[in-house]
């Protein structure tokens, strides 16, 4: 085999090993994709009550908190009205919708909503807490 032989198969599995470099690349960095788009999509993030009372007017927000004593429910029971506490505070909260089957005082729920005017937090979702589903925001303590 002659010297110019051996170097031109010698270039070509270099660009064949470079090839298969790139595609290895290409295929890494979407499964990084995919990885942090499915990682940050099911990440759910929420207040704690303390959070809430100290910035009140930040439009929608998630809130945690446990059910207190002392539910009070409608007389067609779409409505309930209850407080809501977390880190020694405590919030009322008015809830219009379908109840978790579990909702019950003692419970931990994330509701998503707002406070208004009064210090009521109205609730547009109500959904008890698994652990498995929620985590407490960057730097929050819940």
């Amino acid at each position: 085999m002659s010297a110019s032989t051996a170097a031109a198969r010698g270039g070509w599995r270099g660009r064949r090993a470079l090839k298969w470099w790139a595609i290895a690349a290409v295929v890494l960095a979407c499964l990084g994709y995919l990885l942090v788009s499915v990682t940050g999509t099911t990440a759910e993030y929420y207040e704690t009550v303390p959070e809430l009372r100290a910035h009140p007017g930040g439009g929608e927000v998630r809130v945690l908190g446990t059910v207190q004593d002392g539910v009070v429910r409608s007389a067609d029971g779409r409505e309930v009205r209850f407080r809501m506490a977390g880190g020694g505070q405590a919030i009322p909260v008015v809830y219009r919708g379908t109840l978790p089957d579990i909702f019950k005082p003692g419970i931990q729920v994330v509701v998503d909503g707002r406070m208004t005017g009064d210090g009521t937090f109205q609730a547009t979702q109500l959904e008890a807490k698994c652990p498995a589903h929620f985590s407490a925001a960057p730097g929050s303590s819940g």
